[in-house]
C-alpha cells in the first residue's frame, strides 16, 4: 500500500507538471501561439480563439485520462508496477503532445490561408563586450556543498545500515544530475537583448542567477527526498517525514514557477525602461512537435538552448545535443542492465544467492543483498513451496529476487530475502520478526532447512 501511495504521489506531480508545461509552452507569448508566429491583430480572430479554446479543453481531458491510465497498477504485482509505470509515463507524454500537434497544424493552415507575415531568420547582433565580461564572471559552487553534504550523509548511512545495492543507483543518478546541471548552467548561452552592453550584462547575470537558484532548490529538495526515502526503507525514519518532504517538494515547485515569472517581469521592466527590443532568431519551420513534445532545429541559430514556455530546449541542430542524447541513452541502457540484466545473469549462472550456516549463524550471501540470522533467536522453522498471497511494503523487487518487508496472508509481516524463481522457502520465526529465505538451489534450501530443524530440536 505504501509503495502504491508513493507511486500515485509521483504520478500526480508528473502529470500536473506535464499539463502546465504544455499549456505554458503553447500559450500566447512574444507573438507566438502554439509556437506559431502570428501578428498581434490575428490573436483576436474568432478562428484563432477557437483553436486556443479547443486546445486547452482537450489538454484538460488528457490530464484526467492520464490519471486513469495508472489504475491498472492497483491489481498488478509490484515488479510489473515499476515497468508499467515507466512505460505509461512515456505514453502520457505522447498523449499530452497530441492536441499540441493537432491544433498547431490547424493554426499553421489558417496562417497560410490568411497569408500572415512570418518572422524569418534574422542576423543576430552579438554584444562582444558583454560576452567578454560574462566569461570572467565567477561561478558560485559553494551552495552546492550543502547538497553534497546531504548526499554524503545519506551514502554513509546506507553503507552503515547495509542498504540494498539497487538503492545506490538513485544516489549515483543524483550525482550525475548535479554535475550535468552545473555544467549546463555554466554553459548557459549569453544573449544580446539590445544595443546597451550594461543592460545585456544585467539581464544575463540576472538570468544565470535565477536559473542557478532554481536548480539549487530543485537538487537540494531532491537530495532531502532521497535521504528520507532511503532511511525510511531502512526503517530509520517514520513515513510522516517522507510525507513532509513530498509537501516541501510541491511548495518548492510553486516557488520556482513564481521565481520564473518574477525573472520575466524584471527582464521586461529593464528592457521597457530603455525602450529597447530583443534580437531573436525565429521561424515556424524551426519548431516541431515530436513524441516528447516541442523541439527546435535551426542550423543558423548559434544558441545551444532556446526558450520554450516555462523551460529551455536544445537546439537539436547542434553537435552538443547529439552527444547529450548519446550520453542519456548510454546511462539508461546501463541502468537497465544493472537493474535487470545483472540479476538475470546471476540467476542464469547460479550465483544469485547462497545460504549457509556458519558459527551458529544463518548467512544469506548474494551480490545484491545479504543477511545474518542467529540460530539461537529462532523459535520455529517451516519449509514451504507456496507463500500464498502477499504484498511488498518496502524494499526492492527486481523480478529475479525480492528483499525487504512483505505482508503475507499466511505469515503476516515478514522480512524477505528470496530468489523468486525457486519455489522452496524457509520460514524462520523469532520473537521479533518472521524471516523468509531461500537458496537459488532448491536442494540446498531443503538441506539448510534440515540443519536448522536439527539444531532447534536439539535445543529443545
Amino acid at each position: 500500500m505504501l509503495f502504491f501511495i508513493i507511486m500515485l504521489s509521483t504520478v500526480a506531480i508528473v502529470n500536473i507538471a506535464f499539463y502546465y508545461s504544455t499549456k505554458k509552452t503553447a500559450s500566447y507569448q512574444d507573438g507566438r501561439l502554439l509556437l506559431v508566429n502570428i501578428p498581434a491583430y490575428a490573436y483576436n480572430l474568432s478562428e484563432v480563439k477557437e483553436i486556443e479554446h479547443n486546445f486547452k479543453q482537450e489538454t484538460t481531458k488528457i490530464l484526467f485520462l492520464s490519471f486513469l491510465t495508472y489504475l491498472p497498477m492497483i491489481i498488478l504485482p509490484d515488479f510489473v508496477d515499476i515497468l508499467y509505470f515507466l512505460i505509461i509515463i512515456w505514453i502520457n507524454i505522447y498523449l499530452f503532445n497530441l492536441p499540441f500537434k493537432k491544433y498547431r497544424n490547424q493554426l499553421l493552415k489558417i496562417k497560410k490561408d490568411y497569408n500572415w507575415p512570418s518572422q524569418s531568420t534574422k542576423t543576430v547582433k552579438v554584444d562582444l563586450a558583454m560576452l567578454a565580461h560574462m566569461e570572467k564572471q565567477p561561478f558560485n559552487y559553494k551552495r552546492y556543498l550543502i547538497v553534497l553534504i546531504v548526499d554524503i550523509i545519506c551514502l554513509a548511512g546506507m553503507i552503515y545500515f547495509k542498504a540494498n545495492i539497487t538503492s545506490y543507483l538513485y544516489l549515483v543518478l543524483q550525482f550525475i544530475v548535479l554535475i550535468i546541471g552545473i555544467i549546463l548552467i555554466k554553459r548557459l548561452p549569453n544573449k544580446t537583448y539590445c544595443d546597451d552592453t550594461k543592460i545585456n550584462i544585467t539581464i544575463n547575470s540576472l538570468r544565470i542567477d535565477y536559473v542557478s537558484h532554481c536548480f539549487f532548490s530543485l537538487i537540494l529538495i531532491d537530495a532531502l527526498f532521497n535521504f528520507a526515502i532511503q532511511f525510511y526503507l531502512l526503517n530509520k525514519l517514520p513515513f510522516i517525514i517522507v510525507t513532509i518532504v513530498i509537501i516541501l517538494m510541491m511548495i518548492n515547485m510553486i516557488l520556482i514557477i513564481n521565481h520564473t515569472k518574477d525573472y520575466q517581469r524584471k527582464k521586461q521592466e529593464i528592457l521597457a525602461s530603455e525602450n529597447q527590443k530583443e534580437y531573436t532568431i525565429d521561424d515556424d519551420s524551426c519548431w516541431k512537435i515530436g513524441f516528447l513534445g516541442p523541439y527546435y532545429y535551426n542550423k543558423a541559430d548559434p544558441k545551444t538552448f532556446v526558450y520554450c514556455g516555462t523551460q529551455m530546449v536544445f537546439n537539436t541542430a547542434k553537435t552538443s545535443y547529439k552527444y547529450f542524447v548519446i550520453c542519456i541513452w548510454v546511462f539508461v541502457i546501463g541502468l537497465l542492465i544493472i537493474l535487470f540484466g545483472y540479476p538475470f545473469y546471476l540467476e542464469y549462472t547460479n550465483q544469485l544467492v547462497d545460504v549457509a550456516i556458519e558459527n551458529n549463524v544463518i548467512v544469506v550471501d548474494s551480490p545484491l543483498y545479504d543477511a545474518k540470522i542467529n540460530l539461537d533467536n529462532i523459535n520455529k522453522v517451516e519449509l514451504t513451496d507456496d507463500l500464498g498471497d502477499g504484498i511488498r511494503t518496502n524494499g526492492s523487487d527486481a523480478i529475479v529476487y525480492t528483499t525487504g518487508y512483505c505482508t503475507y496472508d499466511k505469515y503476516g509481516d515478514c522480512k524477505v530475502y528470496k530468489a523468486n524463481f525457486h519455489d522452496c522457502y524457509i520460514i524462520l520465526y523469532t520473537d521479533d520478526l518472521t524471516y523468509i529465505i531461500n537458496d537459488d538451489d532448491i536442494k540446498n534450501t531443503k538441506q539448510i532447512y534440515q540443519e536448522i530443524k536439527g539444531v532447534i530440536n536439539n535445543d529443545y
